[in-house]
């Protein structure tokens, strides 16, 4: 424990801070030896399609000051509760996507690149859901629906403890940033990587082989010279 709030002390955050970033240092490391990268992609992406599916209902049901929308589609009751359960398809698809698979995304065969984008994506997606999580709790942001996970609110060590903590604060502070990212980073990898590192991999490949000399067993390349001017027909020794 002392070593806990030394590096508490240190890093000016709260102990649980730093039993929040130890224990994802800790997932994301099983994660790597466990679960490829494909999988933690599916878990985005089933996470996106259930926010989407909230959001758009929410869209259309429920007048909401935040998205400008009326609603008015259903009875106000019907509404909410539909509302209410589909706010849930964000953890659910997240979990019950990668079990169904089928997901087309390309990985890198660098094991530097592999390793610093699975980081990357393990820790986002640790973030991201964190944030849902405290979103839906705190009745925030999109999520001013009522869920379960409002008795949370008070219990009291998320009140003495975890909204004292500096993740709080930063998810808070940064909750137009953090999901919309998430999506955006989400659609990116779907369906513009690929055309985007095909397009990168083209323009390296062809520029590492531009020259105005060629070896003579390479039949892709031709150099040609032609004089401007002159005689247009060959003397006799250039034919």
């Amino acid at each position: 424990m002392q070593l806990i709030i030394a590096l508490a002390n240190t890093f000016r955050a709260t102990p649980f801070d730093v039993f929040f970033f130890l224990g994802a240092f800790l997932a994301v490391f099983l994660l790597y030896y466990f679960v490829p990268l494909r999988r933690l992609f599916e878990v985005g992406f089933g996470a996106t399609v259930g926010l989407g599916v909230y959001v758009l209902l929410s869209v259309l049901l429920l007048k909401n000051a935040d998205l400008w929308t009326t609603g008015g589609m259903l009875p106000f009751g019907m509404s909410v509760f539909i509302i209410s359960v589909a706010v849930y398809l964000v953890f659910i698809l997240a979990v019950v996507f990668p079990m169904h698979g089928g997901l087309v995304i390309s990985e890198t065969t660098n094991p530097i690149l592999y390793t610093l984008q699975f980081l990357f994506v393990s820790f986002f997606l640790i973030i991201g859901l964190s944030s849902v999580l405290i979103y839906m709790i705190e009745q925030t942001y999109i999520f001013q629906v009522g869920t379960v996970f409002v008795w949370v609110r008070d219990w009291s060590y998320y009140q003495q403890t975890i909204r004292l903590s500096s993740l709080f604060k930063f998810i808070i502070t940064h909750q137009n940033i953090i999901i919309p990212l998430g999506v955006v980073l989400m659609i990116y990898k779907i369906f513009f990587s690929n055309l985007i590192s095909a397009v990168v991999l083209s323009l390296v490949y062809n520029l590492s082989r531009v020259g105005f000399y060629r070896k003579k067993d390479d039949s892709s390349y031709r150099v040609e010279f032609h004089e401007i001017g002159g005689n247009s027909e060959p003397s006799e020794e250039e034919s």
